[in-house]
């Protein structure tokens, strides 16, 4: 299925990801682009799968999974090349554990099916803005601030909006749990 090769494709751009991420912590171009063409393999696939009809359970799994360790690659690479320190170090972890906590909500709850939610839409908008503009070398600055510090803010606000989200995905959750232990 081309729409599966096309995600695994996205797996395999992750190696190089984190190479470039860690090679040049100040940012570069060479992880810019390859995150860039990793995201644009995740606009892709779905787009194939859905015009082919090849969308299948699996499909849909190794998307999911491709998404999840993509953010995991780049904070990860940020994180151990020392582009997030301190309170930026916090709100990185925080998107990780997010990942991870949605995940355990899935597998509590079979068939939970989170809808995206235009939170949960403004979060990622600024999560991929901020992650792009930390790794991609400096090339502007705007009243003094240059954009991986610019980048840093829009992590934080990205993980300001994953405890929004966490909270009515916790509720769903727990709603869901408790029709289930009803007879």
């Amino acid at each position: 299925m081309i729409a599966n090769f096309v995600t695994s494709t996205r797996i395999a751009l992750l190696v190089p990801l984190f190479f470039f991420v860690q090679a040049e912590p100040s940012g570069s171009w060479a992880a810019l682009a390859v995150f860039l063409l990793a995201g644009l393999t995740d606009v892709i696939d779905g787009r194939l799968a859905r015009t082919l009809n090849q969308v299948s359970r699996f499909g849909a799994m190794l998307d999911l999974l491709a998404d999840r360790l993509l953010t995991f690659t780049v904070l990860v690479g940020l994180i151990s090349g020392g582009a997030l320190k301190g309170g930026f170090l916090v709100a990185a972890l925080i998107l990780l554990a997010r990942d991870l906590i949605v995940a355990s909500f899935g597998e509590s709850v079979p068939n939970l099916g989170f809808k995206v939610s235009n939170t949960e839409k403004v979060k990622i908008t600024f999560q991929f803005l901020g992650i792009g503009l930390l790794i991609s070398p400096r090339f502007f600055e705007i009243y003094g601030e240059d954009q991986h510090s610019i980048g840093r803010y829009a992590i934080s606000i990205s993980a300001a909006l994953t405890c929004v989200t966490l909270i009515t995905y916790s509720r769903r959750t727990l709603a869901a749990l408790e029709e289930m232990r009803r007879p």
